[in-house]
């Protein structure tokens, strides 16, 4: 009895191998069938080749825009302000009247007192209204020369470390359609805040700033690394897959999968460290799916789009 239990047991397991076999054959097959049929399927590409040429990678902070050339609007006489000709965001000359203030003291021979500002600029604050009681000591307004401007931000330690002043950087005035002025480093500290763990760097446009105004909140893009004569590909033609990285190429008629290994990028390109060719076609965009060994149907050049 126990004899034939034993012949039972190894048949019955012999039959679960034989059926796993036959279903994996089965998959195999169906999976051959597909690729098959997948190698059939033509898809249109558009292609370029490699660009050599240098790539800098930045990082963004934000800075805040600090005026080197102010003046702040006192009174010479105490009294009371009856007019303010000026406001807050005004252009003006030397010698303007920024308020009229009643002097209103009995005996004297004159009623009122212009104060004016001393430089020429923009009035970037206005500290009084109409009806307050002035001294000589109390500040009216704040006079800035919108030129005369530099940008305060603070960076970490990892970007202090990469930064220089030959390096030139480049501001944006947050959340303006403004164009990026070049600025240009002019105060690089050795350490760091203790209190926030980083340091306070200076820097100054290189050319007049007209959008760029004393208290406003700006993003410098600081320069952290630099490759010169890399092979760049447009961001697009990077593909993430489970194998990892990769592009795709056309060779004789077909595309191939190359796997690849990346270094720096920017909005417009990245750099191809290795598996790459400065010849090879590089597939961008496609009509379909990619995958190594199915044929192109037709061919583009790649036109980034303006």
């Amino acid at each position: 009895m126990r004899k034939w239990i034993i012949i039972g047991v190894g048949a019955a397991a012999l039959a679960v191998v034989v059926i796993l076999a036959l279903m994996r054959a089965a998959q195999k097959r169906e999976q051959a069938e597909k690729f098959a049929a997948r190698r059939e399927v033509a898809v249109a590409v558009e292609v370029t080749k490699p660009q050599i040429g240098d790539i800098e990678e930045s990082k963004t902070f934000l800075g805040t825009v600090v005026s080197t050339d102010e003046a702040t609007v006192f009174s010479k006489i105490p009294g009371k302000i009856v007019s303010l000709p000026a406001a807050a965001g005004k252009r003006v000359g030397a010698g303007t009247t920024i308020a009229v203030v009643d002097y209103d003291q009995p005996g004297m021979k004159f009623r009122y007192y212009n104060a004016y500002s001393p430089i020429p600029g923009e009035i970037t604050n206005v500290m009084v209204s109409v009806g307050d009681m002035v001294s000589p000591s109390t500040p009216l307004a704040i006079v800035v020369k919108p030129e005369s401007v530099k940008i305060e931000t603070a960076v970490t330690a990892e970007t202090l470390a990469r930064m220089s002043k030959s390096r030139p950087v480049k501001i944006r005035a947050k959340g303006s359609g403004e164009k990026a002025v070049r600025g240009e480093v002019i105060n690089l500290p050795t350490s760091l805040s203790p209190e926030s763990h980083l340091a306070q760097v200076e820097i100054r446009p290189k050319s007049r700033a007209p959008g760029l105004r004393a208290g406003m909140f700006v993003e410098v893009d600081v320069p952290v690394a630099r490759s010169e004569e890399a092979l760049l590909v447009p961001p697009q033609a990077i593909r993430r897959e489970m194998g990892g990285l990769a592009v795709y190429v056309v060779e004789d008629g077909l595309v191939r999968r190359r796997a690849v290994q990346t270094g720096l990028s920017r909005e417009d390109a990245v750099e191809i460290v290795s598996g790459l060719a400065a010849d090879d076609e590089v597939i961008v965009h496609a009509n379909g799916d990619l995958a190594d060994g199915i044929k192109t149907s037709k061919k583009v050049p790649y036109r980034p789009h303006e």
